[in-house]
């Protein structure tokens, strides 16, 4: 066999259809394989965001449920976490405009 285009004509069609199907194949499966690996990444960092946001839900819950216990060493705590987060800013997007509001309230800031 010789290689070129008047090599690929002496080729039995049964070989030239096995070689391209296989490279066929090969295109196929790096396609499956890219777009598969980009929707794995983005479903990933979307779910790491959505971990995020509920953490950070969780302690603004902890801590205004704390800011208003009748105990006073509680409510003192409250006070204290809502102060450090009022500052640390942990609630992003529309989040923040509500969180930022209660945080305010409860320690008597106004937003910036």
């Amino acid at each position: 066999m010789t290689a070129g285009t008047e090599g690929l004509a002496a080729w039995p069609p049964a070989a030239v259809a096995v070689v391209l199907a296989a490279a066929c194949t090969a295109a196929f499966t790096m396609l499956v394989a890219l777009v598969g690996g980009v929707w794995a990444v983005v479903r990933w960092r979307r779910d790491v965001a959505r971990e995020e946001r509920d953490r950070a839900w969780s302690r603004l819950v902890w801590i205004v449920d704390q800011a208003c216990d009748a105990d006073v060493g509680r409510s003192e705590i409250g006070l204290v976490g809502a102060d450090t987060m009022y500052d640390m800013q942990m609630l992003r997007e529309d989040d923040a405009v509500l969180g930022t509001m209660v945080l305010g309230l409860i320690t008597g800031r106004e937003h910036r």
